[in-house]
């Protein structure tokens, strides 16, 4: 390439990036501390980036959520593995189930979600037979018996926060599920050891939920009797993080399994006017309920925020409970629960929860001004006309301009 056609290919490729800025980079790990979903409580209200969340909308202050406490699950039994095997390859695969719902997070935004629910210890993974009580036949656990983090869990945790956090959504983390917390015989260092984990990621994205329903069946460290001893459990995070981790005490979680809309909202009501949350109001999450719509039309008339639980069977088609789970919006169930999400909250896309960019994260370009696009194209042309004309010198003669495809 002659040194004028070199110079004419940098205007020209000047010209383009002047015109047309690059795609945004794939969802990867924010800078500490910089994140694209901040999360804070205000009142009784959700805040994310500053602002009150669905502004405008029945769901504003709220987090429309729905429990994913399979998404980084994983059993290391190995005679009850086999019972999670995907059908088209008849073997669990750990990593394929974390990397599937990682790729339907941008459609869970699109949907008006905001929240969803993570597990450690995963949630009750069997159709039959059901969860008994006592301790669970599959091992299901971040945590090694000694209260260490297992690193395979912990990188599906941060890839999970990571794409939430590109996608405006929170991450609600929860440590401990009954069944499985009797595995972990040190449970100080377990939450020490996770809450350390979350605070060194400076993750804004995350809520913590310490152990998921504590009078079904947990340690005396997690329960006491009746739950008794579990504001112990949430000190201890809220000492070990400096008061940076938003743990369950900065809000209140309810559970409507079981009961219809009216009761839901019966229950919403008496929590309110109870003396304690009356002294300290603060937002009231269900994130954990069932694929009532009823339900959820009852939660947010009350302002609160609720939480779709659909638990389905192990057939890789419906739910979002029983390995192997289908991420997708594929049964009428599903379907129904995401429209009413979008009638509440608005959706959400990829490029408006991070930097603002002229091109869409799949790279697609977006819409240009008619004027860029007028200048750009007649650089263009100019650049390909006088690339088409080369200098040459006839030897021992004076330049001249010749046709390149002329002799």
């Amino acid at each position: 390439m002659s040194p004028t056609q070199t110079a004419l290919t940098g205007l020209l490729l000047a010209a383009c990036m002047t015109s047309i800025k690059p795609a945004a980079q794939p969802a990867t790990a924010a800078p500490s501390g910089t994140g694209h979903t901040v999360v804070a409580i205000e009142g009784t209200h959700f805040l994310i980036n500053g602002a009150l969340t669905s502004p405008g909308k029945p769901a504003e202050g709220l987090l429309i959520n729905t429990r994913m406490a399979q998404a980084i699950f994983d059993d290391e039994n190995a005679a009850t593995r086999d019972e999670w095997n995907y059908p088209d390859t008849h073997r669990w695969d750990p990593q394929r189930n974390t990397n599937e719902f990682v790729a339907m997070l941008p459609t869970y935004a699109q949907h008006g979600i905001r929240m969803i629910t993570v597990g450690l210890q995963g949630g009750c993974p069997s159709t039959d037979p059901p969860c008994p009580g006592g301790d669970h036949p599959w091992i299901v656990s971040a945590f090694n018996a000694d209260g260490s983090l297992k690193s395979a869990w912990m990188n599906r945790l941060n890839q999970v926060i990571t794409a939430a956090d590109q996608n405006g959504i929170v991450v609600m983390v929860q440590f401990f599920y009954h069944g499985q917390n009797q595995r972990v015989l040190d449970q100080t260092a377990a939450v020490d050891n996770i809450t350390d984990w979350l605070v060194k990621g400076r993750f804004p994205n995350v809520l913590v939920e310490t152990a998921n329903e504590c009078d079904a069946g947990f340690s005396d460290y997690l329960d006491g009797g009746n739950c008794a001893n579990e504001v112990s459990v949430i000190k201890q995070v809220q000492d070990r993080s400096g008061g940076t981790l938003k743990v369950s005490v900065s809000l209140v979680l309810l559970h409507g399994n079981g009961i219809n809309g009216t009761q839901l909202q019966a229950l919403i009501t008496s929590t309110k006017n109870s003396a304690a949350y009356r002294a300290h109001p603060k937002p009231i999450v269900v994130n954990e309920d069932s694929t009532s719509t009823d339900n959820m039309n009852a939660s947010v008339a009350a302002g609160v925020s609720w939480g779709y639980l659909d638990t389905g069977t192990n057939n890789y088609r419906d739910g979002f409970q029983r390995p192997p789970v289908n991420w997708a919006i594929n049964t009428d169930a599903k379907k129904t629960f995401f429209d009413n999400a979008l009638r509440f909250a608005p959706g959400v896309s990829p490029a408006s929860s991070t930097s603002p960019s002229n091109l869409a994260p799949t790279g697609e370009a977006g819409k240009l001004p008619a004027s860029t696009l007028l200048i750009a194209g007649s650089l263009l042309l100019i650049a390909g006309l006088l690339l088409l004309i080369a200098p040459r010198r006839r030897r021992g003669g004076a330049p001249r301009i010749v046709w390149r495809n002329r002799e």
